[in-house]
């Protein structure tokens, strides 16, 4: 990982992209946080002197069914994923997760909602193998599509969530936000969340860099300057 390295943040070259493409599935980003990506593209531009390069990914717009598809793949050594059900039988019988939904209805179920609708989307992605099979193909294109891109010296910079940080209990209504960091989870890339201080009703914004495998001292690096250059993380709350 050469974490030790320097690193010469005018050598980097940085990419940027504002969205994922319009996913039918994850809410529109936030012009706020939109905002906030585009002060830190500003400032790389005018204080290191860099250019920063706008991408359109296509496949990132499939982010949610990439990683879903991937999650319940077999392994790099050829076993098969163990199933979310499984987990949540603890080791014990696979949960049915039509059923843990129904006494979660009636207050009977130890598992969340969450926890239930992701088994649920399993057992449906399990449903369609063909499908299954082209996601993770899809998958893998994009995770060799990223690496190709930033190479040795590239860092992406990418929205952290479409929404700024949501309420208790919220994410529920909008429940396949979390695609936005979890792609870059089964694609196996470095990421690193910097603060960019807070939104116009006191709630934390920020940026993700990304970075090709073993490069996280590109993203850690990019993080330490900005964290500097924009004040790092504050307590939430109207000032």
């Amino acid at each position: 990982l050469k974490l030790d390295e320097n690193v010469s943040l005018e050598k980097i070259k940085f990419f940027c992209m504002d969205h994922d493409g319009g996913s039918m599935f994850v809410y529109p980003v936030e012009k706020e946080i939109l905002q906030a990506q585009k002060k830190v593209v500003e400032h790389l531009e005018s204080d290191l002197g860099v250019q920063v390069q706008r991408v359109s990914i296509h496949k990132m717009k499939y982010s949610f069914q990439i990683w879903s598809a991937m999650m319940s793949s077999q392994d790099s050594d050829g076993t098969e994923a163990q199933c979310f059900t499984e987990l949540l039988g603890d080791h014990g019988k696979p949960v049915w997760p039509l059923w843990e939904l129904l006494k979660w209805l009636v207050g009977m179920s130890s598992h969340t909602l969450p926890a239930i609708a992701l088994g649920l989307t399993e057992r449906v992605m399990k449903l369609s193998p063909s499908i299954n099979a082209k996601l993770v193909s899809m998958g893998k294109s994009l995770q060799a599509e990223m690496e190709t891109l930033l190479g040795s010296d590239g860092v992406l910079l990418y929205p952290p969530h479409p929404t700024v940080a949501p309420q208790h209990h919220h994410p529920i209504c909008m429940p396949f936000n979390f695609a936005y960091t979890a792609i870059f989870n089964v694609l196996g890339l470095p990421v690193t969340q910097c603060p960019l201080g807070l939104s116009s009703e006191g709630l934390p914004l920020g940026i993700q860099l990304v970075a090709a495998s073993y490069n996280d001292r590109l993203t850690l690096a990019v993080a330490r300057y900005l964290e500097e250059a924009f004040g790092g993380w504050v307590p939430p709350g109207k000032a």
